[in-house]
């Protein structure tokens, strides 16, 4: 089959923007049901804008997008040069295949 198109016609959109290796990560925390943005992490700890967040503290969830990437205890904090760098104890990943066989297990036993 054959498709015709209009001379100029530029496809607006190209197949490599949509690999999710070629995006920029949509990181961000979720503190007392309110989402900031996220502008970098590592192992131990993120880094948001100090001017936009507020200083967080307790337990909080890392999203990137959609999916959550584990909740965090923040163990300390600091503001250098515009960014408020948090410290997190631990990050717990969700496995939810296993939580959902620990709740049946759970569940069957009582």
């Amino acid at each position: 089959m054959d498709i015709f198109l209009p001379k100029g016609f530029q496809p607006s959109v190209d197949r490599a923007s949509f690999s999710r290796s070629g995006r920029q990560a949509r990181l961000s925390v979720v503190s007392n049901g309110v989402q900031y943005p996220v502008l970098r992490r590592w192992t131990a700890g993120f880094a948001v804008s100090a001017d936009d967040v507020p200083v967080l503290d307790g337990v909080v969830d890392l999203y990137d997008g959609a999916e959550n990437l584990g909740q965090c205890l923040i163990k300390a904090r600091e503001t250098v040069g515009g960014e408020r760098i948090f410290t997190v104890k631990r990050a717990a990943t969700l496995d939810y295949a296993a939580a959902a066989e620990i709740e049946g297990a759970v569940l069957t036993a009582r």
